[in-house]
């Protein structure tokens, strides 16, 4: 099976496969999105490009041809909503209702969503809503129909956590700067709002709940007779984050827990979306949750069929982790904290001897005496290898991204020169890998023109008389071998000739980038005309080696007159 997360930036693509009753994971694959979809989530031309590009990218790690997928989406990307159930009205009384208010609504005409609605049973006491992009779930099932995958479902995160927990109370909460969303579900009732704290204390700011007491109590934020429920959080909270949690039954998510990796490179992945795809793979509500793949209507979710189909063998070593389904009140925490205080003071002590004994083994080190006993006549002489090995590789860490820049900017100048710019739907050119799709009635013959065998390959109809195709190309990029092209642009120069030439541009400053000893400012240069974007790929082809092009990007519309194309400019710090 594949597990897909879809995030702003970047996509997460897992195939996993039960081993044994435990999941698996086969490999796994990130690939970055060549702009954000927020900005793009109702505009199908653009979500095209980018999405249905990366997954094809993520298909030449492990196809999908014949397997299931299901895909994971930030709540960020779905509208929330709930409406209270009222006797002697029909589902279809609700679904009309749920249409009547998102017609209410004052939206672009071309903002169009598909609604989703889940009851839970048996109480019934209110309809959770969820609205999404047309575009966007169209987009997500047609790439990977096409790839021959089989969509089998599609949801928000908060869905995998509330409904796929285990439990039939659970919460999920999101941080945003110093507020929290939280989505939750008690009483088999959907509610949601956002809390913050001032002091340490906890304040509502929103809340569906009857009471804002009612929303506190639950989340275990303030002292109650009212029963709380887990709180969990796929973020990755600081210290002080966590801590405003204490009083709560917070469980924080932990990537891949439970599931073989079997040595795959799991590191580096952000936990958040990290997160999302543990729970696709771990979770078992997707046969039950409310699924965007399918026809836009209202689900009955009954907890007791999910929390049935929960595999009843677990391993040995996580039946300690399973959480009863049926929750009593928690007893007070001043016994628990009494019986931690010896542990955490014993803890403290060990660390600390730790901490004197290593210094003093280092301190001898560095006096080059020996660790024990006071024979001076041994010493080891320190020849500085070492240092000077690491300078190098300093040294060299430079010029490995200065053959990166010098590699996107040769691939780009060929195929700008060599192809028209205007058949280009897409085009992304970056470290490691090249892509695009190109519309033409020939064969635009890309492969010759970079003199690349390509890793993906595809050919499309897109007209009615097949006389014009969709061509899609991916390559992997490797730096420039050989000596490196002295540039002679400085960059005041740059600055200078993108003033001077430029028509219709923008630049876009970044946090600085510390790398080994160098000190990096990114720079985006955004440009949206033809003749524009052929002047500054000429100009970024002649810069010094203070100058990096890191990654490139050009978006269009089949037949578009204003082609709109970034660079991704590094610039290294005098």
């Amino acid at each position: 099976m594949v597990s897909l997360v879809i995030s702003d930036s970047f996509l997460l693509s897992g195939v996993w496969h039960t081993e044994n009753g435990s999941p698996c994971l086969k490999s796994i694959v990130r690939v970055p999105f060549a702009q954000s979809l927020t900005k793009i989530l109702y505009n199908e031309v653009e979500l095209n490009s980018t999405i249905s590009g990366s997954i094809r990218k993520a298909t030449e790690t492990h196809p999908f041809d014949g397997q299931a997928v299901v895909v994971g989406l930030p709540d960020d990307f779905v509208n929330h909503s709930s409406i209270e159930t009222e006797p002697n009205l029909s589902q279809d009384d609700y679904r009309d209702i749920i249409l009547w208010l998102e017609e209410k609504k004052d939206k672009p005409e071309n903002q169009k969503v598909s609604i989703f609605g889940q009851i839970y049973f048996p109480n019934e006491a209110n309809v959770h809503v969820c609205s999404v992009s047309q575009v966007l779930i169209r987009t997500i099932k047609l790439s990977i129909q096409e790839l021959g995958g089989n969509p089998e479902w599609m949801g928000p995160a908060s869905s995998l956590y509330l409904d796929g927990s285990g439990m039939s109370e659970a919460a999920m909460i999101q941080k945003f700067g110093n507020r929290y969303a939280f989505y939750k579900v008690q009483n088999n009732r959907f509610d949601m709002g956002m809390i913050s704290f001032i002091g340490g204390a906890p304040k509502i700011i929103s809340t569906t709940d009857i009471e804002g007491e009612i929303t506190l109590a639950a989340l275990g934020l303030i002292k109650s007779d009212l029963d709380d429920i887990p709180v969990f959080c796929p973020q990755k909270l600081g210290r002080q984050a966590t801590g405003e949690w204490d009083r709560s039954d917070f469980n924080a998510s932990v990537p891949f827990d439970g599931i073989d990796t079997s040595n795959k490179n799991i590191d580096g992945l952000p936990q958040y979306e990290a997160n999302i795809l543990t729970q696709l793979i771990k979770s078992n509500c997707t046969d039950h949750s409310f699924n965007f793949f399918n026809e836009p209507g209202i689900t009955e979710f009954f907890f007791t069929e999910v929390i049935k189909d929960k595999p009843k063998k677990e391993p040995a070593e996580s039946k300690q982790k399973i959480k009863p389904i049926i929750r009593k009140k928690k007893l007070s925490k001043k016994k628990k904290n009494t019986e931690s205080a010896f542990g955490v003071t014993l803890s403290l002590l060990l660390i600390l001897f730790l901490f004197i004994g290593l210094n003093y083994i280092k301190l001898q080190d560095d006096l080059n005496k020996p660790i024990f006993g006071n024979n001076n006549e041994f010493s080891i002489e320190r020849s500085g290898i070492t240092r000077k090995t690491n300078d190098i590789t300093k040294g060299n860490a430079h010029k490995i991204l200065l053959k990166q820049s010098k590699a996107i900017s040769s691939v780009l100048l060929n195929l700008l020169t060599q192809t028209d710019l205007d058949r280009y739907n897409s085009l992304t050119i970056t470290k490691s890998f090249i892509s695009l799709e190109y519309v033409s009635g020939v064969n635009p013959n890309i492969e010759n023109i970079l003199t690349m065998n390509p890793t993906s390959f595809s050919v499309d109809a897109a007209g009615e008389d097949s006389t014009v195709f969709l061509w899609y190309y991916s390559f992997d990029l490797t730096e420039e071998k050989g000596a490196i092209t002295e540039g002679t642009l400085t960059k005041n120069d740059l600055m200078t000739q993108l003033d001077t030439i430029l028509v219709d541009y923008s630049l876009k400053y970044f946090e600085q980038v510390f790398r080994e000893n160098q000190i990096y400012n990114p720079l985006l240069i955004w440009v949206r005309n033809k003749a524009d974007i052929l002047e500054t790929s000429a100009i970024l082809s002649n810069v010094g080696d203070d100058i990096l092009l890191r990654k490139f990007t050009l978006m269009n519309e089949m037949g578009g007159a204003k082609p709109r194309a970034g660079f991704y400019v590094s610039l290294l710090e005098d």
